[in-house]
């Protein structure tokens, strides 16, 4: 893999509107709003966008910068699914299940023992490197098994990023190599070259013999990607690799030499492309892409969005801007992207740094630039921040923080609201808190923003320092929300979900560091309350659906019972903080339907036996789904499975 970093300071791109003839009405037509991004109106703007970025010399700290950041390199039954943030909207995962077949692609391997080093404990991982294949279980949730029917060999050098399982087809998204989610890495970054993330389908009809349909390859690093309906999106991120070019420019000699060999560079060479079996086309025709109006654009760089019909995926269609992305939410309608941005203004430029917020509209394989907006505070630093992110009705709620790095009060958090203008491409800040009618803040001084969630006319947020104000903000006037209640607690959430209008769930750590599960009573969202909390191992107990929604469970209406599982790294509630081991823990909701009477209950915890005792039951992935009352526990590739009302007795692992 090789990097490169370019930084263009002084480049405008023009854009310039054509004026129409004059008529005999004195009066002035408003000039249309323009919005930050802007149709390609020739191939040579983007191309000389592109080739900027390729020319300018890079200074030592933006140089380290980039050394620093390469160095990191259906069944029948009730049964649950991937956990999703938006109803409608599928999200990519490495385990699927449709209610008949488990769908498992071998983990993204990571060494389990900095985790525990940091966690005390010194070990000798020996464990293998996951099988490169894509498994496919039968499962019998009547009788707690499951058998593999079939399986997919992979690539050495491929790694499954997610997969998609939809009327007997299996869309894989596949990469050459793995850096995480984007968030720090891809806003502080450095710009990855050259790169191949595609996709494979397969025809599932057959489980026990899968059919490959389609292999794809693009030139990219994969960011992102969703599934709404027949469509499934991809974006990725491209930085031109061109042959003989210094990526890392130091001298003016070097410069001007860079310069003379893009001079025979086209269009074609700039940007990516698809292979598709033998075949290999443009990702995305320059007619289909934006490019800033208002502005330098500093780097070699595009963002695409890539719509694959799974019926019909060869003719998938694609949209580009001349930006880089580090965070991405996507609604039932539209797809946002949040860049990280120097703030230009006079007054807090050494500050505060604004956030950029791109909207395009999506409807099958139709994607459409709808405006753009710059916002105070930072949206996305990895993780779930997408919970920051909310369309309601058309609007975008979004809750930036705002660092002031040497105050005694360090950070504000914002909310925005923000609504399409009907004068043209732009999204209007239609509101925001705190503001001069409202100034409560939203969290005590130095409180760091975790949890958060929006659901309807209301936004749950979670500050913490010493305590955890869990506040809740009433949206039902766009255009006036205001801090409707607070509720203080001890420990903090870092995940929210709703369980219905009147309970919300949360899951984060104790004020001694361990796991904390709360019941929120929110009925009266004036005055929320707490109907009980579960506390889950000592100092350093974790859990990875702390930062990662898809290792949650939950199934709902049982019986009038809600059920839900957490998976647990354990340690020991003495001084010892010795590692106990890895488990799913299994809860119940009761009594959901009386928020006055509900409660948690910890029903127990399935804790399969280590399949190798000399090495560290250290689980790096984590899945649970529940079909009926069977639970299957997917533990890195093995899959166990045990009964709701007996959980200590576990089946498996299945072959």
């Amino acid at each position: 893999m090789r990097t490169l970093f370019s930084y263009v300071p002084g480049l405008v791109l023009l854009v310039l509107a054509g004026c129409g003839s004059g008529s005999s009405s004195n009066t002035e037509t408003p000039a249309p709003v323009q919005g930050l991004l802007s149709p390609v109106g020739t191939a040579a703007v983007l191309e000389a966008s592109l080739k900027s970025g390729l020319t300018v010399i890079a200074n030592a700290e933006q140089l380290a910068a980039a050394d620093a950041a390469a160095a990191t390199s259906a069944g029948d039954g009730n049964y649950t699914g991937t956990y999703t943030q938006e109803l409608n909207v599928d999200e990519l995962d490495t385990v699927r299940y449709d209610g008949d077949h488990l769908y498992v692609a071998p983990r993204r391997y990571f060494p389990c023992c900095f985790i525990l080093a940091e966690a005390g404990a010194a070990v000798d991982d020996a464990r293998p490197e996951p099988e490169r294949s894509i498994r496919i279980l039968a499962t019998d949730p009547a009788n707690g098994s499951a058998d593999t029917v079939s399986s997919i060999p992979l690539a050495d050098d491929t790694s499954v990023q997610g997969m998609y399982v939809e009327a007997d087809r299996l869309f894989a998204l596949t990469g050459r190599a793995t850096y995480g989610h984007y968030g720090p890495l891809w806003a502080d970054l450095a710009i990855w070259a050259p790169e191949k993330l595609g996709f494979h389908l397969y025809d599932t009809t057959d489980k026990a013999n899968p059919q490959l349909e389609i292999e794809a390859m693009i030139d990219g690093v994969f960011i992102e990607s969703r599934r709404i309906g027949n469509t499934v999106y991809v974006v990725s991120r491209y930085t031109p690799w061109i042959e003989g070019l210094h990526y890392y420019v130091q001298t003016a000699e070097q410069q001007a030499e860079n310069a003379a060999l893009l001079d025979s560079v086209t269009i074609e060479e700039l940007l990516p492309k698809i292979t598709i079996g033998e075949a290999t086309q443009l990702l995305v025709a320059p007619d289909n892409c934006y490019v800033t109006t208002n502005e330098e654009s500093p780097y070699a760089v595009i963002t695409t969005v890539t719509a694959i019909p799974l019926d019909d995926p060869l003719n998938f269609t694609s949209a580009c801007y001349n930006e880089s992305a580090y965070g991405v939410y996507v609604s039932e309608n539209a797809l946002y992207f949040t860049e990280l941005r120097p703030n230009t203004g006079p007054e807090t430029a050494s500050q505060v740094s604004v956030t950029r917020v791109h909207k395009f509209a999506l409807a099958g394989t139709n994607i459409q630039y709808r405006g753009s907006s710059d916002i105070e505070g930072t949206v996305w630093r990895g993780g779930q921040a997408d919970f920051r992110m909310s369309e309601h009705n058309g609007d975008l709620r979004v809750l930036a923080s705002k660092f002031y790095w040497g105050n005694d009060d360090f950070v504000d958090h914002q909310l925005y609201i923000l609504r399409e203008s009907s004068a043209g491409p732009h999204l209007e800040i239609l509101s925001s808190l705190p503001n001069a009618s409202r100034p409560e803040e939203i969290g005590k001084p130095n409180e760091v923003l975790f949890g958060v969630r929006f659901l309807g006319d209301t936004a749950y947020a979670v500050t913490f320092e010493q305590i955890d104000p869990l506040y809740a903000l009433d949206l039902s006037d766009p255009a006036d929300p205001f801090i409707a209640g607070e509720l203080q607690v001890t420990g903090f959430s870092e995940f929210l979900h709703p369980v219905n209008d009147d309970l919300l769930l949360g899951l984060g750590r104790s004020a001694e560091g361990a796991i904390k599960l709360e019941l929120f009573d929110v009925s009266n969202i004036t005055q929320p309350l707490s109907r009980g909390s579960s506390v889950i191992g000592g100092q350093g107990t974790y859990s990875e659906a702390q930062y990662d929604r898809h290792a949650f469970t939950y199934q709902a209406d049982v019986n009038g019972v809600d059920r839900f599982t957490v998976p647990a790294q354990v340690f020991a509630t003495n001084d010892s903080r010795e590692f106990l081991g890895s488990a799913l823990y299994l809860f119940e909701i009761l009594d959901k339907n009386m928020p006055s009477l509900a409660t948690l209950n910890r029903v127990g915890a399935i804790e399969p036996p280590p399949l190798d005792p000399s090495l560290p039951d250290w689980v790096e992935r984590s899945r649970a789904f529940i079909h009926d009352d069977t639970v299957y526990y997917l533990r890195d590739e093995d899959v166990w499975a045990a009964f709701w009302q007996s959980p200590s007795i576990v089946n498996g692992p299945f072959e």
